[in-house]
């Protein structure tokens, strides 16, 4: 086997290392998510960073190895590996390990934007029950209260 070759199973072995690790990541935020535990989503964030800038470097090595061996894409990756035992199994374990993590990212990303819906409809009505409550100004308009001009969701 060539030096390319096997530099290209180890770096598919690393990479789902690193990606089985931000698994295990997705998995404590789901169960912090479903718990409402939501005081340890901060730190688990700083963690899944750093394994995400981790696996960006390492993603980005065999990508500069694929492209040096002429792999453009995953179906040239997929034809490449097809005759090559050692990186077809990498490979796929690797792309299987991905969609696992996909999967979780996805539920999470969900199970996010439903309970951000859910505080946005309860803030609502809060704030209609609060300005019902206020009466009348002195126009005869309705009273208004301001809960400050941030949306969940924008920066």
């Amino acid at each position: 086997m060539s030096d390319e070759v096997a530099q290209f199973a180890e770096l598919c072995r690393d990479e789902t290392a690193l990606v089985s690790r931000l698994i295990v990541f997705l998995e404590q935020e789901q169960q912090l998510l479903v718990t409402r535990a939501l005081l340890g989503l901060e730190e688990l964030a700083q963690q899944k960073d750093q394994a995400l800038d981790l696996l960006s470097i390492k993603g980005r090595e065999r990508q500069l190895l694929a492209h040096k061996l002429g792999l453009k894409s995953v179906a040239d990756v997929r034809a490449w590996v097809s005759d090559k035992a050692e990186p077809r199994s990498a490979w796929v374990q690797l792309e299987d390990t991905l969609q696992k993590a996909l999967v979780l990212n996805q539920f999470n990303g969900r199970y996010i934007d439903q309970g951000l819906q859910s505080s946005q409809k309860a803030l609502s009505v809060l704030k209609a029950a609060a300005a019902s409550s206020m009466g009348y100004g002195r126009d005869g308009s309705q009273g208004q209260i301001s809960f400050g001009g941030r949306h969940f969701g924008s920066a």
